[in-house]
């Protein structure tokens, strides 16, 4: 202000500067009792969010206002802060609307003037939801045996071959989001085995709809995907669960492939070693499911074989072996059994032959102890005189004959491979009769062999002619001869032999020339010339005898010359014999044992023949009484019931002819 001082003619100005002190006399107001917001939960930290103000109509220190956030929330965790001199609201933490969803605080103002007095404004911010949070999926597993849940690590045991539509589980979804109402989940694996049923908004169950074979496959790791509806880009969530499958005895043993075939030599030594069988079974390894034992079926053949249960070594029995002749194969049954019992015990047959191979172990045999043939003499060269077999019980053997001769009369080969039996030059009866040779057979090594002796027998044939001794000329005195006295004396007789064997050699004697009075007669059979003493005319005779075999096809003769001189006696010149009274003595004596011999012969011939007729003649009559009776027994019973047949033969109760049936019966 200005004070004005006058004298009336100057006037002086003084300034005057009045100074008001403020005193804190006013109270901070603020421009809202309260303030309203809403908020995104994804508002970015560090941006303001509200502007609040208060007014002091004081000065100064007095009207300098600090704001303070009053809240019971600890600050560290609460996601506001005010600017102390200007009111503005900041976020200084992420906001949560899943964790928080409205936040309730004071605002207090206070100057800086002395004596302050606090104001307050009331904050209330609602936090916006956001799509901001995944969905959850749960596990829901049925109370069972905690031994097969492992919820850390997500895995469910069950047991494998579990029947279709069987319900293993059932799962749960949400999400933190208020805004999503329907949340779809979906089985991402496996779905040809699996499958998901929904059973209310948020609960599905999950069941087979495969079959789960632990041998093919063990754990099935599944992935659920959980996907929200709300606005903006849907959120996922992927969680996965493992199921583990239990095994159960559901696979029986596989035999693996062996060494085929199974043999062994003959003649082994007992306890010998065949061969390993080996087999897998996929159940689980080292559990009683796929624990396996070898056996062999009780057979009769399974008692010569030892299989080790635990190895599958399959070995010769003790005290056994084998020969290739009595038997070559064995067919046997191999049992291989687990020894599971969830839900049984599983077997595999299988069913393989053991063979036993051949050794040369056996020698040759020959059919016959030995041969004999009986072939004719003179065949030509090369004729087949028969054929020797020997057999070998060993296998693949090839037999070779070889031929030694007893006699050494190399006449005879044989066949190497055949044993057939032939001439390699010509065979004649007189000169050797029979032939013996040994044959050998030997195997294909030569180590065993056979030998057997043959016969040879030879046919004769006639192809032999008589032959004669060239009889001596007779000289006979008459004084020997008496003619008052008929008396049969022996003159001489006829030698001749004949090579040839049988009828073929036996010789006969006719008289052919030089008899044509019949004064001498000769034996047919053994050549001695005879005549009646008072019936021999002196002089000189000459006679032609011929002499023949008796061959049956056709018979050979020869003929030789007899000079007899009877009563003149003159100088031996061409007689070389003479006969005196003991000669005639003796030759008579030897045409009586002659005759009585011929006699005897006959009688007992004659006595035979009578024997032989009467025996069966009496054979004939017992048969034909037998049979005569044996149908009139017969005929009797066919017309018993017929009373108008009186015949003999049917009244007949015990005759004779029945006794005798019923004796030979």
């Amino acid at each position: 202000m200005k004070i004005l001082a006058t004298d009336g003619e100057q006037t002086g100005v003084l300034s005057l500067d009045i100074q008001v002190l403020d005193s804190n006399d006013n109270v901070p107001k603020f421009e809202h009792e309260q303030y309203h917001i809403k908020l995104r939960e994804d508002a970015a930290i560090g941006s303001d969010i509200l502007h609040i103000h208060a007014y002091d109509n004081d000065e100064g220190l007095n009207a300098l206002i600090n704001y303070t956030i009053i809240t019971d929330t600890p600050a560290v965790s609460f996601p506001f802060e005010v600017n102390v001199t200007t009111g503005i609201i900041k976020i200084r933490q992420a906001l949560d609307y899943e964790h928080e969803t409205n936040y309730r605080f004071n605002v207090r103002a206070r100057d800086n003037g002395p004596d302050a007095i606090n104001v307050y404004t009331q904050i209330q911010i609602d936090i916006l939801d956001v799509n901001d949070c995944p969905p959850d999926i749960d596990f829901i597993l049925p109370d069972a045996d905690p031994s097969k849940i492992d919820p850390r690590k997500h895995i469910f045991y069950i047991e494998e071959e579990q029947p279709v539509n069987t319900r293993l589980f059932h799962l749960s979804v949400s999400d933190k989001d208020s805004i999503n109402d329907k949340i779809i989940l979906k089985l991402l694996t496996y779905n040809n085995l699996f499958q998901l049923n929904e059973q209310f908004n948020d609960l599905y169950s999950l069941s087979i709809i495969g079959r789960l074979d632990r041998e093919q496959q063990e754990q099935y790791r599944l992935t659920f995907e959980a996907r929200d509806q709300g606005t903006g880009p849907s959120l996922i969530t992927q969680k996965d669960i493992t199921i583990l499958l239990i095994d159960i005895n559901d696979s029986p043993p596989t035999l693996d492939p062996y060494p085929t075939p199974i043999s062994i030599n003959e003649n082994n030594l007992p306890s010998s070693q065949l061969v390993q069988f080996h087999a897998q079974d996929l159940d689980a390894p080292n559990t009683s499911n796929s624990f396996l034992t070898y056996s062999l079926i009780a057979s009769t053949n399974s008692r010569l074989f030892h299989i080790d249960s635990f190895t599958g070594v399959l070995s010769v029995a003790n005290n056994v072996s084998f020969d290739y002749e009595t038997q070559s194969k064995y067919d046997l049954v191999l049992n291989i059994s687990d020894h599971g019992t969830h839900p049984k015990r599983l077997e595999t047959l299988h069913s393989f032959i053991v063979y036993i191979n051949d050794t040369n172990d056996n020698r040759p045999k020959f059919e016959q102890e030995s041969y004999s043939f009986r072939v004719q003499e003179n065949i030509p060269i090369g004729t087949l005189i028969g054929q020797l077999k020997a057999t070998d019980r060993d296998t693949n053997t090839t037999i070779h004959y070889e031929l030694t001769c007893i006699d050494d009369q190399d006449v005879f080969e044989i066949d190497l491979l055949t044993g057939k039996l032939r001439t390699k030059a010509l065979l004649d009866f007189e000169t050797h009769s029979i032939h013996r040779l040994y044959v050998t057979a030997k195997d294909n090594d030569y180590r065993h062999s056979d030998r057997v002796t043959v016969t040879v027998e030879l046919i004769d044939i006639n192809d032999n002619t008589p032959l004669v001794d060239s009889p001596p000329a007779i000289y006979i005195p008459s004084e020997l001869i008496p003619t008052n006295l008929t008396k049969m004396i022996m003159i001489t007789t006829i030698t001749a032999h004949d090579r040839d064997d049988g009828m073929n050699g036996n010789l006969t004697y006719v008289i052919i020339d030089g008899n044509q009075n019949e004064y001498f007669h000769i034996n047919e059979f053994n050549g001695t010339i005879y005549a009646q003493s008072n019936n021999l005319p002196q002089g000189h005779h000459r006679l032609i005898i011929k002499v023949c075999d008796q061959g049956e096809s056709f018979t050979k003769c020869s003929t030789t010359n007899v000079n007899i001189k009877i009563g003149e006696y003159s100088e031996k010149v061409f007689y070389t014999t003479s006969l005196t009274s003991e000669q005639l003595a003796k030759d008579d004596l030897q045409r009586k044992e002659y005759f009585h011999n011929h006699e005897t012969v006959f009688t007992r011939e004659m006595i035979l023949v009578v024997i032989i007729s009467t025996i069966l003649t009496l054979i004939f009559s017992i048969t034909m009484g037998i049979l005569i009776a044996f149908f009139c027994k017969q005929k009797r019973c066919r017309h018993i019931h017929r009373a108008s047949l009186k015949k003999p033969c049917e009244m007949l109760q015990s005759t004779d002819a029945d006794k005798l049936l019923t004796t030979s019966k």
